[in-house]
């Protein structure tokens, strides 16, 4: 009991911390640095949750929380830059031109890489393919994607190739990269005017993301060793930490915050959405050329919740009616039902798939 209090104490520094932290393992995506096998036996999940450390950052995290929402939603109730916030939320247009010029340049990069190493991958480092076709395919993307009515090609081909690379690593392999199937769907409908198709895209892309962030945060605790080499040959990342605990505290960081992006309704959502676009950024200096490629088109879409904002849909959230308390309390509540319901869809389908 103790440490816990000697951490929550310190909270606020632990907090700068994890933000720090999430430059290296939490935006590394080891996969494409490292040989693993998914259908490897996770950590038992018993010994995942009896780590002291672990029980420590929960309780870490349960209080970050509560309190972030606090000040979140006093801040949408007193209106803080709500007036930039409304203007700002009218970009629908621009936020489509920056993913379309952003998925330009990745399959571009894509199609480029294959002419350069004379290997391929589907959506991304790790997905690697000899298949003929799919260079082509990738520069056919790129160039479908600059203009509003042939965008939609774009987001068939990201389906195209989401289905083949199923097809040779498997579905449980590639719920990792349901991202994918949310920039898939945001470019199928990105194009319709009328109706809520387009509102529904910009949904659709936001829950992808945070499905996806929140699924590789799991991993973290289910595969720490996985990282192990990489920080091996980074020592520096550690801190002084050990490695299980570093990959710990980098589960909860990478969790945490895409709970706040996902739940936030005031002006602090887009500073927060910010500030981990930049750590993406910074990350490529740390980790290279593969990095940059991999995580370019989360960087547009933390790119397009910082400028245009999050959908309506996150009204859903806000209790307007009960004291900033108990929203606080609620949001809470539900950071601890999604981590619960998280490690339950990852250790569940780990089974069905694998038998173990």
């Amino acid at each position: 009991m103790q440490s816990i209090r000697s951490w929550l104490a310190q909270g606020s520094h632990r907090l700068w911390l994890c933000l720090l932290l999430v430059a290296g393992a939490a935006e590394a995506h080891v996969k494409w640095f490292a040989k693993v096998d998914p259908a490897e036996t996770p950590r038992p999940i018993g010994e995942v949750l009896s780590e002291p450390f672990f029980v420590q950052m929960l309780m870490l995290s349960l209080v970050a929380i509560y309190f972030f929402f606090i000040v979140d939603r006093i801040a949408l109730r007193r209106g803080v830059f709500a007036a930039l916030d409304a203007r700002m939320k009218r970009f629908d247009h621009s936020s489509i031109w920056v993913m379309r010029v952003c998925a330009a340049i990745f399959f571009l990069a894509l199609a480029a890489w294959h002419y350069l190493n004379g290997v391929s991958f589907y959506l991304t480092p790790e997905l690697v393919t000899h298949a003929a076709w799919v260079p082509w395919l990738h520069l056919l993307m790129a160039v479908c994607a600059l203009w509003r009515r042939t965008a939609p090609i774009t987001g068939a081909g990201i389906v195209v190739l989401y289905a083949a690379a199923i097809g040779d690593y498997g579905v449980y392999h590639l719920i990792d990269y349901m991202i994918f199937l949310g920039i898939g769907y945001f470019f199928l409908t990105s194009g319709i005017e009328r109706g809520s198709w387009r509102k529904s895209g910009f949904i659709v892309l936001f829950a992808a993301t945070g499905l996806t962030l929140t699924w590789a945060a799991i991993e973290k605790f289910a595969y720490p060793q996985w990282t192990f080499a990489l920080l091996a040959a980074k020592p520096g990342m550690l801190m002084g930490m050990t490695p299980m605990n570093y990959m710990i505290l980098a589960g909860f960081v990478e969790f945490n915050i895409t709970f706040v992006l996902l739940g936030a309704a005031s002006m602090v959502g887009r500073v927060v959405a910010f500030g981990l676009q930049t750590v993406f950024v910074l990350a490529i200096f740390e980790f290279g050329m593969i990095d940059a490629i991999g995580h370019l088109m989360i960087i547009a879409i933390l790119f397009v919740l910082f400028f245009r904002g999050p959908t309506e849909a996150r009204n859903m959230l806000v209790l307007r009616d009960k004291a900033v308390w108990t929203e606080a309390y609620f949001m809470t509540g539900l950071y601890t039902l999604a981590l619960l319901v998280m490690f339950m869809a990852y250790y569940g389908l780990h089974h069905v798939f694998y038998g173990h």
